[in-house]
């Protein structure tokens, strides 16, 4: 239901239109411990709960420029630090980016961040950890992974 009406607001303010505008991939709702590029079928029983991550990634374009939006929502407090570890990441990592920086100095000072955060949970302390395999990447008209890939963590190349 999240992603559906997600979907159905985002049409109408881009005025969707065949392909000069409308949505650029199917939306995301990946729950807990599956970290990005889930998209639920429809009449899928899940239900999000108090205690759930929620990430969201979603997209639209108009002529085949996207835009691509990914966000975690908490709704338990407990979940604050872990948020407040994402968003200074990919901060620090946007302030990174530049001329003549290779992407692998940003994928360092980005996993530095995100790493340097712990989490309480239950009674028990967590280490924030970046994820290996989930990059940032560059967009091009009508492809929403293209060329670049950004890394969150270091040494990879």
């Amino acid at each position: 239901d999240i992603c559906e009406e997600l979907e159905g607001v985002a049409r109408k303010l881009i005025a969707e239109s065949g392909l000069k505008a409308g949505l650029a991939f199917p939306t995301g709702c990946s729950l807990n411990h599956c970290a990005a590029h889930y998209t639920p079928n429809a009449g899928d029983p899940t239900v999000l709960g108090v205690d759930d991550v929620c990430k969201i990634d979603f997209g639209t374009h108009i002529n085949g420029h996207i835009i691509d939006c990914a966000f975690t929502l908490t709704f338990n407090e407990k979940y604050d630090k872990l948020v407040e570890a994402v968003r200074e990441a990919t901060n620090t990592g946007i302030k990174e980016a530049g001329i003549d920086v290779r992407l692998c100095d940003i994928g360092a000072a980005i996993q530095e961040v995100m790493e340097s955060y712990e989490v309480d949970l239950d009674g028990k302390t967590y280490q924030v950890k970046a994820i290996r395999n989930l990059n940032g990447h560059s967009i091009s008209p009508y492809r929403i992974h293209a060329g670049k890939t950004v890394p969150i963590v270091k040494g990879w190349r």
